[in-house]
């Protein structure tokens, strides 16, 4: 989650399949008249690979956080919109601080589900190295979201849900018909070896930038919100693509993938932090513009050549690498490559010591990628 800070080119949608409950201008105007579609609602099967969610409670908690950032709410969102700022000046702007307030969005259903979870959390946290009353400020928001759900739906909420259509219309048509074969792509490029599950994107209708969101706990459970307004057509599917890979690489952290193997090489060359996250996007860029090529649009141009690949200077040679990956050489020599595009060359001394050699596919994982 650290290298959200650090992603300077992308301002993300993506969409729901078939909103076809959008609702009437005269919404209710209180939570007790929604119904339980108007709260959350999985708009694809189940067993989808890649599946789309809607949530008012996700999209109102981001569109809480878009205003405390720029700008004001109608009067009757003022609760909530200082408890999102309260919440913005503790925390601060590192996207690790928001994780256990995120992680619940991807599965609750309205706010009273919200209010329970996070009077689950620790009354304190530690930001920064100081301590913060969490779960106390937490509660606090999570009351006020309950408090106005229906004001929401009736309100923001309505154009949201048009910008939601809108770009399901696009995904409908470009990416649900590949998505079996795409998820057996991503399976064999970054060596999932049969792990895939089915990833949930949960789609938002704003939030603030970079506009997408993933939240995860050590692999045990992952959610990933996406902003629905702002990209369409080959550059949707590539994010929705990006947050999916992104999914999967993070609930398979304890397992000897492609991509913790390039982890582990990295640390071995003693790659720092920064660049071992920044490597690893750029990969997953890569990887999620080629799907686009592939399965979507042949001529789509991937998003990272608009800015992400000329703000790290190794990132064209990391995706040369990543091209030659798929196309079938060994992750070994992949690794290589990139180590080598970041920190340049083995030295004759690294060369001969005990931690020249890149790991096996036997070695195990290495660390989570936090990746974006």
């Amino acid at each position: 989650m650290r290298s959200l800070a650090l992603l300077l080119a992308l301002s993300s949608t993506l969409a729901v399949a078939g909103l076809a409950c959008a609702k009437p201008a005269t919404a209710p105007s209180s939570s007790s008249a929604l119904s339980a579609d108007d709260y959350e609602a999985l708009l694809t099967p189940e067993a989808a690979p890649i599946g789309f969610r809607r949530s008012l409670v996700a999209d109102e908690y981001f569109w809480l956080r878009t205003k405390a950032l720029e700008g004001e709410a109608p009067p009757e969102f003022t609760e909530a919109l200082t408890a999102s700022r309260e919440i913005r000046a503790e925390l601060g702007s590192d996207p690790e601080a928001f994780e256990d307030l995120e992680v619940p969005l991807g599965s609750v259903r309205a706010g009273r589900d919200l209010l329970a979870r996070y009077g689950e959390l620790p009354k304190l946290k530690d930001v920064g190295g100081r301590p913060v009353a969490f779960q106390s400020k937490a509660l606090r928001l999570a009351r006020a979201i309950d408090a106005t759900e229906g004001a929401y739906f009736s309100g923001p909420y309505r154009e949201h849900a048009e910008w939601v259509a809108r770009a399901s219309k696009d995904l409908l048509a470009r990416v649900v018909p590949h998505e079996a074969a795409i998820v057996a792509a991503i399976d064999k490029d970054i060596g999932l070896g049969g792990a895939a599950r089915p990833v949930v994107v949960t789609l938002v209708g704003d939030a603030p930038y970079p506009g997408i969101f993933a939240a995860d706990d050590r692999g045990h459970a992952m959610a990933t919100f996406v902003r629905v307004r702002g990209v369409e057509a080959s550059d949707l599917a590539e994010v929705v693509l990006h947050e999916a890979i992104h999914a999967l690489d993070e609930m398979s952290v304890r397992l000897p993938t492609d991509m913790n193997q390039l982890r582990k090489a990295f640390e071995q060359r003693g790659i720092d932090e920064t660049n071992v996250e920044m490597a690893m996007n750029t990969v997953t860029f890569a990887e999620a513009s080629s799907l686009v090529r592939r399965f979507v649009d042949p001529s789509h141009k991937p998003m990272g050549e608009s800015g992400f690949y000329a703000l790290y200077p190794p990132a064209p040679a990391i995706v040369e690498a990543w091209e030659k990956h798929i196309a079938g050489e060994p992750i070994q020599k992949t690794a290589e490559a990139i180590a080598t595009a970041i920190a340049g060359p083995v030295s004759p001394v690294e060369s001969s010591g005990p931690s020249a050699s890149l790991p096996s596919s036997e070695e195990g994982s290495g660390p989570a990628g936090a990746g974006f």
